[in-house]
């Protein structure tokens, strides 16, 4: 326990007091009425493609920026931020969000398109912004399922790759679904970026979903792909899906990143991917969930010796 003890050696002053990490949340955006959102977030962002945005144009920040009002998010499941937004809250109860709206709706109440260059608008900003509003993770549970022809059938996208790869060196990593379509040899982009972390669903046995798609050495995490137990109870319908995976392993992550300040946030990622156990599924699918527990007393230790 040598090297444990030089790595996790006690944190001066400085890292004990310093500000808590903020998770950054994009999505088709969030009820203007949920409660428990808004006593998490910190600011709001919308930006789109489209003249969408509340105040008209493709870009606002201010208090209002993501919100959707009732009858915006009765349509064409416009729910799925704020169920993006209570999974992350569930799975970190402490967590301080700041939510950006990135889909467009028309007045008929339908999704507009979305381009593959809103994921790299998005991830500007953060760059931009991480040490204005303390950034530590991006969680955005969007993506294509579009096949590229690279090695790793991943959509060529030199702007989005650089922008993932400028966040990581930051310490700030972005956390993307693998896709919900069950192929065995490609997953959804941008989570087939390298440099992002590729996030597959686990199922209620513990084992990899059906549905969650995976490729040899592509899928970083697993975490569960439905509801898990909140303090507060959901108004919204419940589904599954690694989106909801996403969520959940961003939020983890951030909780460690926030509790154990003095780890390197590198660091602090291997540490996390596999602190559980091997997984697979009847596909021959493998990969590693997690075990937070486990992790947390590993580290606490570490801070004694």
């Amino acid at each position: 326990m040598l090297v444990a003890a030089v790595l996790l050696a006690a944190a001066p002053s400085w890292a004990a007091e310093a500000a808590p990490k903020v998770l950054v949340i994009a999505d088709t955006g969030f009820s203007s009425t949920d409660q428990v959102i808004a006593s998490h977030t910190i600011s709001q962002v919308c930006i789109m493609d489209w003249y969408a945005c509340p105040n008209g144009s493709n870009f606002q920040e201010s208090g209002t920026a993501a919100l959707l009002t009732s009858s915006q998010i009765s349509f064409a499941s416009f729910d799925h931020g704020s169920k993006m937004a209570r999974a992350a809250i569930a799975a970190y109860p402490d967590v301080k969000i700041i939510l950006i709206r990135i889909v467009g709706q028309a007045s008929s109440g339908a999704r507009l398109s979305t381009s593959e260059s809103i994921i790299t608008k998005v991830l500007t900003w953060v760059d931009k912004n991480a040490t204005t509003f303390n950034i530590g993770a991006v969680a955005i549970s969007q993506g294509s399922s579009k096949i590229g022809t690279n090695a790793r059938k991943c959509l060529a996208s030199p702007a989005t790759e650089k922008a993932v790869s400028a966040l990581r060196i930051k310490g700030i990593f972005t956390f993307f679904p693998a896709g919900n379509e069950g192929r065995s040899d490609s997953i959804n982009w941008p989570a087939c970026i390298a440099d992002s972390v590729a996030v597959g669903a686990m199922d209620k046995s513990g084992k990899i979903a059906s549905y969650s798609n995976w490729a040899m050495g592509q899928v970083d995490i697993y975490e569960p792909g439905f509801v898990i137990d909140s303090t507060s109870p959901s108004p919204y319908s419940p589904e599954s899906g690694t989106s909801y995976s996403v969520q959940y392993a961003a939020a983890h992550w951030l909780s460690l990143i926030n509790q154990f300040p003095n780890v390197r946030p590198s660091l602090m990622y291997w540490k996390y991917v596999f602190s559980g156990e091997p997984i697979g599924n009847s596909k021959g699918q493998q990969g590693w969930n997690t075990d937070l527990d486990s992790l947390r007393k590993e580290l606490s230790e570490g801070l004694k010796e």
